[in-house]
């Protein structure tokens, strides 16, 4: 099996030696996660280098050596750097990711090289693709892509991990562009963040934006079905924990305990960034050192700070402030044998952080907002068996496991510093003990387990997938199906009407059958043998003013009333009274949700909410459904949810009834029946199993086959028609 990951850049860092290229393996998270597939996958990585190769001479010669240990490079320009990653996803989506409205620079020629980046990686990975593939695309610079590769591989699986925090909808949709990058997304079969807070805040852009129905975690988009779930990406805690045994880090670590002295050493290891939180950090500090005055000369503060994009003036500006308030605050405290903050504006070595990450008796780690941070988990991990403590960002992805951190707003100044003195004075007992906890789960959360645990998932609603394409009626379907109809010696065909003949319409008296229905129902009922229903929860009033000149069945209002012979029968004589405190009811709900409105039938009452805001419209129907439940159990009366509706009426009759009576009434050799709603359940669940039951335009596991829309119905329907004409 393959596995082909697709990122923003390849596990590798290239460089030049001898005039020539050369190349070492990232230690990454992500490099070091897939690995661990390599049982299983033959992994194949796209991504681009990293560095820019002008001459075709020179890039076929990176791709040949790549090639050769299954990378494969997708080189770009510096303009197209400049202006989709250092301008799409850095100065757009990360702030807008990370809260930061104020920083968003948005550009057009930005978003134009951000498609024409993701097209590339996709003509990249086009030519790669083999049928059983499974593809990974990696984080929030290649949005697009999971949609450019739906559209050309239907039938290909594809997951998406997005790494940072996912906004809220109410800040995701200023993104003009909101649409399109849903859509992108949505081309996945599996949607994965690291927390379940982004996982809630996509599916609500997904529910408000596009209008897309979830079922708890499952998106139903188009013909299939998207997963969104929750993954915590974890570290190579082995790696980690036992870095401090090594010769090289012992030695790293009683150099930094010369250099640093005996004093309580806190640890900041962050990227030049931001949504870091490096300042509310120092000032943290400073206000531990004010308010806790015996913390002086006891308590130092390293801050490692790794440089990035130091020309961009935000980061210019936020670099100047951190040097001064750093500058200023070893100015009011430092004494000749004490200096509170010792900084570094440079990477350190993978075995120098390791010793750092062990020698420090606190780690702070306290940005605004991040998608999981893995120094917290690093730090854990390499203290081994020695007391530390964690401060941890409540902002933080991965404060959802770590719960034995010390948890901190990361806006408040003086929680900081109270975290700060508290973990000083904290019993070493109590310090192991927390580690532990956070130890054994981080050994079994690691990140080899949630690579595994992410493909799993991937495969399995790729065979959910599977099994619902299956259930499309394609053209051995459809042959198969004609064949039966056109053999038969009586038919039945039982059809819903709104969603299924005729679209779903704003206004419900829009929907109005077309000429070409019209005809497609009078070809299928004036057939020899055959008997066509249309079984509809509309009033008969409206169903005989658009249907009643036609020679088939009709039943209205979910089979209470039906039409044969040209005469209308009722089921019962019992009709159900409207109290006035479900009136009272439904007429608050409709005030408070401004484009509902109810209607109202002999046998029901109908609250219909297609025309509200999406979201409002879900909390209305849910308080709606909670304020009805007891006066309608007491009256015996039914609650039924349909699409955009909720439908009170008589407990003793739906369309299952409605279905069986059509059924007894003569001995059927095909029957057909064809619906859109949930509502529609209800009969495909009565008819014997060889019957041919369609879902319409969403997924039925009651139905045995589905069409896509409305538009697919007619069709089928109309080839049925030809076919009895053929044959005839």
């Amino acid at each position: 099996m393959r596995l082909i990951i697709i990122a923003n850049r390849l596990p590798i860092k290239l460089g030049r030696s001898a005039g020539r290229v050369v190349f070492k393996r990232s230690e990454g998270g992500l490099a070091t996660g897939l690995a661990s597939l390599h049982a299983g996958f033959e992994i194949h990585w796209i991504g681009w280098p990293g560095t820019h190769f002008d001459s075709e001479m020179e890039q076929g010669h990176v791709t040949a050596l790549l090639s050769r240990h299954s990378f494969h490079p997708v080189f770009l320009s510096q303009e197209q750097v400049e202006d989709y990653y250092e301008g799409y996803c850095n100065n757009i989506i990360w702030p807008l990711c990370h809260y930061f409205f104020a920083y968003i620079q948005y550009d057009q020629k930005a978003l134009t090289a951000y498609r024409e980046v993701n097209r590339a990686f996709f003509e990249a990975a086009k030519d790669l693709i083999q049928p059983g593939d499974r593809v990974w695309v990696q984080d929030y610079q290649l949005m697009l892509l999971p949609g450019m590769l739906r559209e050309a591989f239907p039938d290909l699986s594809i997951g998406y991990f997005h790494h940072i925090p996912f906004p809220s909808y109410e800040l995701f949709r200023v993104l003009p562009e909101r649409a399109e990058i849903l859509r992108g997304l949505l081309g996945a079969d599996l949607i994965g963040f690291h927390t379940h807070d982004y996982m809630r805040h996509f599916i609500s852009a997904a529910y408000r934006t596009l209008g897309l129905n979830c079922e708890l975690d499952e998106i139903r988009f188009v013909d299939r079905l998207v997963q969104v779930n929750a993954f915590p990406m974890g570290i190579d805690f082995n790696a980690y924990n036992q870095a401090p045994k090594r010769t090289q880090v012992q030695a790293y670590c009683k150099t930094f305990r010369q250099q640093l002295g005996v004093q309580k050493l806190v640890l900041s290891v962050d990227r030049l960034d931001y949504s870091k939180g490096v300042l509310h950090r120092l000032k943290g500090f400073a206000s531990a050192l004010e308010r806790y005055p015996e913390l002086l000369e006891k308590v130092s503060l390293l801050m490692l700070l790794v440089p990035s994009r130091a020309t961009v003036p935000e980061y210019a500006e936020l670099k100047k402030k951190i040097d001064q308030t750093i500058g200023e605050l070893n100015g009011l405290y430092a004494t000749p044998n004490w200096t509170p903050v010792h900084y570094y504006y440079r990477s350190f070595s993978p075995d120098r952080l390791m010793a750092l990450y062990h020698v420090s008796d606190i780690a702070l780690v306290t940005p605004l907002r991040d998608g999981m941070n893995l120094v917290a988990k690093e730090y854990v991990a390499a203290k081994r068996d020695t007391p530390g403590v964690l401060i941890l960002s409540e902002r933080a992805g991965a404060s959802i496991e770590l719960t034995d951190a010390l948890l901190v707003n990361p806006n408040d100044i003086e929680a900081i510093g109270d975290a700060i003195a508290a973990a000083v004075l904290m019993p070493e007992e109590e310090q192991l003990a927390r580690l532990r906890r956070m130890q054994s789960l981080l050994a079994r959360q690691n990140v080899d387990k949630w690579a595994a645990d992410y493909i799993e998932a991937l495969d399995v609603i790729r065979e959910r997938n599977c099994v619902l394409r299956e259930a499309r009626i394609g053209d051995a379907h459809l042959q198969e199906i004609k064949q039966r109809y056109t053999a038969a010696r009586k038919r039945l065909l039982i059809l819903d009407y709104d969603g299924t003949l005729a679209p779903l319409r704003q206004q419900p008296e829009q929907a109005v059958p077309e000429a070409r229905l019209v005809e497609i129902l009078r070809r299928l009922s004036s057939m020899p043998g055959s008997t066509v229903a249309v079984c509809s929860g509309r009033d008969r009033e409206t169903l005989d003013g658009w249907l009643g000149n036609l020679p088939v069945l009709l039943a209205a209002e979910h089979g209470a009333f039906y039409k044969e012979e040209g005469v209308w029968h009722s089921v019962t004589q019992k009709f159900p009274v409207w109290t006035q405190e479900i009136l009272d009811v439904l007429e608050r709900t409709t005030s408070q949700t401004p484009g509902s409105r109810v209607e109202k039938k002999q046998t029901a009452l109908v609250w219909h909410y297609r025309n509200s805001d999406a979201w409002l419209a879900d909390l209305r129907e849910k308080q709606l459904i909670n304020a009805l439940m007891p006066l309608c159990a007491r009256m015996d009366l039914h609650i039924m949810r349909g699409n955009k509706v909720v439908e009170i009426k008589c407990s003793n009759q739906n369309k299952g009834t409605e279905v069986r009576r059509l059924v007894s009434k003569d001995q059927y050799d095909f029957i057909l029946a064809a619906g859109d709603d949930v509502t529609d359940e209800d009969m495909f669940s009565v008819l014997p199993p060889d019957a041919v039951t369609i879902r319409v335009g969403d997924f039925s596991q009651t139905a045995r086959y589905s069409v896509g829309s409305q538009t697919e119905m007619l069709n089928f329907l109309e080839a049925l028609a030809r076919q009895e004409e053929n044959a005839g």
